[in-house]
């Protein structure tokens, strides 16, 4: 039986910055062969005939998420009344080794709290304020526009109302293994808003999931 594992990673946010982990999982489940035992004698004794099952291996496949270049990114000054964008896009690289069985992997962003994407102090920007798109040539399910993170889960990846689907990976028959590189814009949408001086700070999760 082939099973995949999910990964997750962390991007920190701010008016400040943006932070990564990752963690994987890869587990094997290797097989034993039993070996039956003759014994002999003057006369030769012989035993009955035992059949065995044939002995099994299987591998667990396996998915990544990592985060490249604009991994750290802040906004140094923000504008009131108006969409404020990230400096540079982050670069995100989904890898993965399946069965081709899998139908796709799907990659979700999103926010623990949507009620509080980003905070200072006592005060929060909600993730409806904060936004994402992907242009990455060729992506599949990716927003080209700028769309808020205020979806719903996605296999039991997300939060209610704080995530959004960044991209699609189909899993074909020539494509169990690979990897792809994508860039994720973002943007801090103060149209009509108006921001609490302060410093604002907020983690973005990363996660893929198979479907």
């Amino acid at each position: 039986m082939i099973g995949a594992c999910v990964s997750v990673a962390a991007l920190q946010l701010s008016c400040a910055d943006i932070m990564f982990s990752l963690r994987s999982c890869l587990v094997t489940v290797i097989g034993s062969a039993l070996l039956t035992r003759v014994a002999s004698a003057q006369p030769s004794v012989q035993s009955t005939v035992s059949s065995l099952p044939t002995a099994s291996a299987s591998l667990a496949g396996s998915i990544a998420v990592t985060v490249g270049a604009g991994a750290i990114q802040s906004l140094a000054n923000v504008n009131d009344g108006t969409p404020n964008n990230f400096p540079s896009p982050v670069s995100i690289t989904l890898t993965w080794d399946l069965h081709p069985s899998t139908a796709s992997v799907q990659v979700i962003g999103y926010f623990a709290n949507p009620n509080a994407a980003m905070t200072s102090g006592a005060i929060s920007v909600p993730s409806s304020w904060l936004k994402g798109r992907v242009l990455t040539a060729g992506v599949q399910g990716a927003p080209t526009t700028y769309t808020a993170f205020t979806q719903n889960a996605t296999g039991g990846v997300g939060t209610a109302g704080g995530s959004l689907a960044l991209f699609t990976q189909p899993i074909l028959g020539y494509s169990k293994t690979g990897s792809l590189t994508v860039d994720l814009n973002l943007q801090l949408d103060l149209t009509g808003r108006v921001l609490t001086p302060g410093s604002y700070t907020g983690t973005l999760n990363i996660r893929a999931v198979t479907q």
